[in-house]
């Protein structure tokens, strides 16, 4: 019992620095919002400052504020420099730049001072004491007393000062904050300055004990992430607790477990299990990502892509000598495993920082499959491939309960547990000797790295352009479409019957699939393959260069491998010296760093960006009979002439007709099969709130059905009951004669429900087309597989081609969501519920916004999908006026509670429903209300629904 004690004790010491970095951190994300991987490097800024201080022979103190000067000043500038640019960036590019950081101060430690770790002497007692009858060394009780001190004297200033009420109303709304006279810029460096100081103060502790140097410190960010996860980023004592059990649990695995690097993997349990246990599989309201990386358009040019491939296969056999064709084979190579970031982050928004992990995985299983088993290298290869397809799955159904950074620590850690468990441990990697692959065949033809470079380097190139119109392929199918849908918008996707489960594990199969047949290249480059490479912070440079060449594109990866070590940009500039490899991942990190906050797609969008600028130069100098040299416009796509919309458009307007021929197509032909919705009884709660009480209602086919009342009543709570977006407390959803309120919104939405929403939320990332083929696509699990090789053309369907009739979207087809109007977002948000030719159409608020004559356009168009085309319309409206013109029948919500239903005559002479809106409309003498607001206010809670404003959810909680 002494010894765990004692194991104990000296976990304590670790523990409690992890802890008070971890505070650190939670005051960085308390101020601006950023969780900051680069926590450990910069500690380890100012644990070097304080070494440099201690070695000019200046008193400890002395080298101790001059480290935390160091870290503060650091933290601040990164803040003003970098990050307030970045005020609008996704929270991928926020990511990205502490990333960056963190391999620029890397960079720059090991050119400094090198890889190992130096000794330093502790500043503090260290003559053991007996407690409890355990030895413990005293610095390890003065660093506890050191902790415990800093973390309540923080909590009691960020509770009780002026500058602590700021931090919080800064955290909680910026613009709130700014216009009350508090600077979010200021108090975002304080808390970046004061947040790298306790890094810094941590790391200046902590280097005695485990030695200085740029991996020991760096590598801290797990941990350290770790407890300010279990602190949810913003509790201090839970974070200080949180630090102290990792620390001890480290230890005691220390003492008791031989097998090598499980002590690493503690704290990647922990933030696992806690992530794992707090996450949702449905993504809320406000779970936005923010803009993501510019996706290339998925088409490649045929005579540029094999001029290119002949120009490599020729500078391999007769151009390049040896040194340089290794070089082009190892930048292949990596391009290779940065195009599985292409899939994962690029198309279906995952911040996976586990790529170089999934390498390592099928190197490893191929290598001994060749090394002890004697496989052939293609056979093993395959398998190696294959053995991830488990590990993307478990991967993925992380995923499928974290999202944005919380996905981001998870996978990191796995990243960094793998090194430590699995590629440092000499029992799974060959032992002393390593594996002895020896000289490698493919069908026959010997082409290892060593003997034949340059049959290797075209085995590389060839599995280069394969994957590339692999993922090109993905991008412009129905496959892609379904990635891209869910990165933009989850919920969306899951109204159109888009398994969001299927595409995310898919893929981080694909991915890590595509990281594994680049990590098999990679190590048997040569005959006894190495594991070093596979390193857990390589993910990091590895996403790093793949934003930097641009993620949302195949030629992005192209770019990016330039700057990792051994290939061409190596070879160009190694006129640097042996520590080239160094100074092109530091160019990298900072040029990464001041491309986001100007040019965040990457580099491959910059040259796009330079082309068009110098066409649009040419096009103003030169003859307008040189049309090639002008810019490129988007081309309005209208229907082929054998679509059932042929006809060219007659007005641009947002519900205006395309043509006779067009508003004649087959409205009988499109019926849509007859299935009536009904609900009874069906009651929501929000914790001591009740959103929704009792509620009975039917929908007819061919009818139109309104739903009104004031803001808070929950008429978007119904669409939501309905479309599996809420659970129920209690009652029925039926469809035709089925029970539908168990069913998973995807499965809803593929038997014939379709919905808008309040807020759109369209797919911004796709043209008008593509979303509307988002909504017509088959959802075949099949795609996903025989999209990467035929990738298909996604007609519209019939019911697609009449909702671009419908809603005059012919002249849009081409053109990006985020460059439409508004009145044209609106109608498209509708069109697309529509083109899923579903039986039921839920629309929640379409008319919010609108002018009076779009308002009857849209009416009109509603009544003549229900007359027409035998739908069942359930129409949520702010504006009585439009409700009670085109429904048959109306409901009328308060609080909840059913005040009234019948016909539109009988709903306007409803004393409950007229009570209802006093103060929010006026009657007139026909019944008709004016004066209807459309908007809804700003400030509403995390799980309260958008119509539930927070004095409207405590006046229904009080009721």
């Amino acid at each position: 019992m002494t010894e765990v004690f004692r194991f104990a004790a000296l976990g304590v010491g670790a523990g409690a620095l992890y802890a008070l970095a971890a505070v650190g951190l939670v005051l960085v994300h308390r101020g601006s919002g950023v969780v900051n991987f680069a926590q450990g490097a910069m500690g380890m800024v100012g644990a070097y400052v304080y070494f440099e201080g201690r070695g000019a022979d200046l008193p400890d103190a002395v080298s101790v504020v001059l480290g935390l000067l160091a870290a503060a000043v650091l933290g601040a500038a990164f803040h003003l420099l970098i990050l307030r640019r970045m005020r609008g960036a996704s929270g991928l590019a926020r990511i990205v730049a502490t990333l960056a950081l963190l391999v620029v101060l890397q960079s720059v430690a090991v050119l400094r001072y090198g890889d190992l770790p130096k000794v330093i002497p502790s500043m503090l007692p260290i003559r053991p004491v007996s407690v409890f009858g355990a030895q413990i060394g005293r610095d390890r009780l003065y660093i506890l007393a050191i902790v415990v001190v800093l973390t309540a004297a923080l909590w009691a200033v960020y509770r009780f000062t002026r500058f602590g009420v700021a931090t919080s109303a800064v955290a909680e709304n910026s613009r709130s904050a700014a216009a009350l006279g508090v600077s979010p810029d200021l108090i975002g460096a304080a808390n970046w300055a004061v947040g790298a100081a306790l890094g810094a103060l941590a790391a200046i502790l902590l280097a005695p004990i485990t030695g200085l140097g740029p991996a020991n410190l760096t590598y801290l960010v797990i941990p350290v992430l770790a407890a300010a996860v279990v602190g949810r980023f913003a509790s201090f004592p839970i974070t200080l607790a949180a630090g102290l059990v990792i620390g001890i649990g480290q230890s005691e695995v220390t003492r008791y477990v031989t097998a090598p690097g499980l002590a690493t993997a503690i704290p990647f349990v922990l933030v696992a299990v806690v992530l794992l246990a707090r996450g949702r599989t449905t993504a809320g309201k406000g779970d936005s990502f923010g803009r993501m990386p510019r996706l290339g358009a998925g088409r490649p040019h045929r005579l540029a892509t094999g001029v290119a491939v002949l120009a490599s296969v020729v500078c391999i056999w007769w151009l390049l000598p040896a040194a340089w064709v290794n070089a082009f084979g190892l930048q292949m190579i990596v391009a290779i495993i940065l195009m599985s970031f292409v899939v994962v982050t690029g198309y279906a928004g995952q911040v996976s920082l586990v790529q170089i992990g999934f390498a390592g995985v099928g190197a490893l299983m191929t290598a001994w499959l060749v090394a002890d088993h004697g496989w052939p290298f293609w056979l093993a290869a395959l398998a190696g491939v294959l053995a991830v397809v488990p590990v993307g799955i478990v991967v993925g159904l992380g995923g499928l309960r974290t999202r944005g950074v919380h996905l981001a620590i998870l996978t990191l850690g796995l990243a960094i547990s793998l090194e430590a468990v699995v590629f440092g441990n000499p029992r799974y990697t060959g032992g002393t000797e390593g594996y002895q692959v020896g000289g490698i065949r493919v069908f026959g033809l010997a082409v290892d790295a060593l003997s034949f470079p340059k049959r290797y380097a075209s085995l590389v190139l060839v599995v280069l352009v394969v994957v590339a119109l692999a993922i090109v392929n993905l991008r412009r199918s129905r496959a892609g479409r379904r990635l891209i849908a869910v990165r933009t918008n989850e919920r969306a996707a899951a109204a159109l019957g888009i398994s969001v489960v299927g595409a995310k594990l898919y893929a981080f199969v694909l991915g890590g699939m595509i990281a594994a047949l680049g990590g098999i290249l990679l190590a048997f480059h040569d005959p006894v393959p190495s594991f070093g490479a596979f390193a857990g912070l390589q993910s990091v440079t590895a996403l790093q260069n793949a934003v930097l060449g641009g993620v949302g594109a195949t030629t992005g990866p192209l770019v990016g491998s330039s700057f990792a070590p051994g290939t061409l940009g190596q070879q160009i500039f190694g006129f640097l010296g042996a520590k080239v490899a160094l100074y092109l991942a530091l160019a990298s990190g900072v040029g990464l760093l001041f491309m986001l906050t100007s040019a965040p797609d990457g580099l491959v969008f910059l040259r796009h960006r330079a082309d068009d600028r110098l066409r649009a130069l040419l096009a103003d100098r030169l003859p307008r009979q040189l049309p090639g040299l002008r810019p490129r416009a988007r081309r309005a796509t209208t229907p082929a002439p054998d679509s059932p919309t042929s006809a060219s458009p007659t007005s641009a307007s947002p519900t205006s007709e395309v043509g006779g021929a067009g508003r004649a197509v087959g409205r009988e032909q499109h019926r849509v099969p007859p299935l009536a919705l009904e609900l009874r009884g069906v009651s929501v709660r929000f914790g001591g709130v009740a959103a929704l009480r009792e509620l009975s209602l039917r929908v007819r086919p061919g009818e139109v059905v309104g739903l009104i009342g004031p803001n808070g009543a929950g008429k978007s709570t119904t669409i939501d009951a309905i479309t599996g977006f809420t659970t129920l407390a209690g009652g029925e959803v039926r469809l035709g004669e089925t029970r539908i309120d168990g069913w998973s919104r995807e499965r809803r939405a593929r038997a014939g429900l379709g919905r808008s929403f309040q807020s759109l939320e369209l797919f911004e990332d796709l043209t008008v087309l593509e979303n509307l083929q988002s909504a017509c696509d088959r959802r075949d699990s099949l795609a996903y597989v025989t999209n990467l090789v035929v990738p298909d053309r996604g007609r519209l369907t019939p019911a697609g081609w009449a909702a671009v009739a419908d809603f005059g979207l012919a002249p849009f087809l081409d053109t990006p969501v985020q460059d439409l109007g508004y009145a044209h977002r609106r109608m498209l948000a509708v069109a697309r519920a529509v083109a899923g030719g579903h039986s039921v159409l839920l629309l929640d608020e379409p008319a919010a916004g609108l002018g009076d004559a779009q308002t009857r356009e849209l009416g009109t168009v509603l009544r003549r999908l229900a007359d027409e085309r035998g739908m069942a319309v359930f129409l949520v409206e702010h504006n009585v006026d439009m409700v009670l013109r085109t429904c048959d029948r109306v409901y009328a919500l308060d609080f909840g509670a059913l005040i009234g239903a019948g016909t539109p005559a009988e709903i306007s002479g409803t004393p409950a429903v007229v009570d209802a809106y006093l103060g929010t409309a006026r009657f007139r003498a026909d019944g008709v209300p004016t004066g209807v607001p459309t908007g809804v206010p700003d400030g509403v809670p995390d799980g309260v629904p958008t119509d539930m404003t927070p004095d409207v959810a405590m006046r229904r909680q009080s009721a």
